[in-house]
């Protein structure tokens, strides 16, 4: 008797804690592992059952590439988790969106669905092709297009097909001219016409040339309030297709900030000092 409770006592927590549901990260690091994962359809549901079906994520994704998961938000009933893919030469982002089901006890949490910045597949050809271009090629370039110039472009498309930490690095970089952008606005009382007349306005802000004068060098294409669900928010439009936008959001009362979701918002990260970036589908 004696030396079966010890071996229950040193059993029983190792027992308690393999019944404990997982929590999204945690699933997500499963999820996206390079080896198979035997529980993986308890942990799934709607749209991300449907695609893995057979292999995980992890399974899918080149073994050649790195993975690392981070807890982005996770609230009472939705959570997100990053995942960065990387080699040598490659830096990717997706984006794990999670619902908790309060009736499954066993795995409450649930991948719904994995998002990505969608249609940017011809940012890679147009990047290299830019970047080849002859000097000869590029003066020719550049008097065709003055108000987008070729190092505008090449800048701009490195951040529209770039990772989170490229974008982040890029504003860490320049964020006091974002910052005098945002004074500049605020100044000239910019955003603050009546909703009928808003997309006048915004297309005057956006042809302002001191304004632009500013945002040129940040590869930033316009500045809106139409993208997001978030009427006193300044977002700065890096670039995208149709819905599937990239830029960086300015709204200093964090409570304002629309919430993430797999349907519009894909991915909201906190860069600081009221600072985000952005990704919509």
């Amino acid at each position: 008797m004696k030396y079966f409770l010890v071996l229950l006592g040193w059993c029983l927590p190792l027992m308690l804690r393999a019944a404990q549901p997982l929590e999204p990260l945690q699933i997500a690091e499963h999820f996206v592992a390079k080896t198979g994962w035997d529980e993986m359809k308890s942990y799934l549901s709607g749209e991300a059952a449907g695609q893995a079906r057979r292999q995980s994520l992890g399974q899918q994704i080149p073994a050649t590439l790195e993975r690392h998961c981070q807890l982005l938000q996770q609230g009472r009933a939705t959570a997100v988790v990053t995942v960065e893919l990387r080699d040598s030469v490659s830096r990717n982002d997706i984006y794990l969106h999670f619902r908790r089901d309060s009736t499954a006890a066993t795995a409450p949490w649930k991948l719904t669905a994995v998002r990505s910045l969608a249609m940017t597949q011809l940012g890679p050809p147009m990047l290299k092709l830019l970047s080849e271009m002859p000097s000869a090629e590029v003066a020719q370039y550049n008097q065709k297009h003055p108000s987008a110039d070729h190092a505008f472009m090449l800048g701009n498309i490195q951040l529209w097909i770039g990772s989170d930490a490229n974008i982040s690095q890029h504003f860490t970089r320049n964020q006091a001219a974002f910052q005098r952008a945002v004074q500049f606005i605020q100044a000239h009382r910019y955003f603050t016409a009546a909703p009928d007349s808003a997309n006048i306005e915004e297309q005057a802000i956006n042809e302002d040339k001191e304004l632009q004068a500013i945002l040129r060098p940040l590869y930033i294409t316009r500045i809106s309030q139409e993208y997001l669900d978030c009427g006193s928010c300044l977002q700065f439009i890096i670039g995208g297709v149709t819905d599937n936008t990239v830029g960086l959001l300015y709204q200093p009362n964090a409570q304002q900030v629309p919430p993430m979701s797999p349907d519009r918002v894909i991915v909201i990260k906190p860069l600081g000092n009221g600072w985000y970036l952005f990704k919509t589908t």
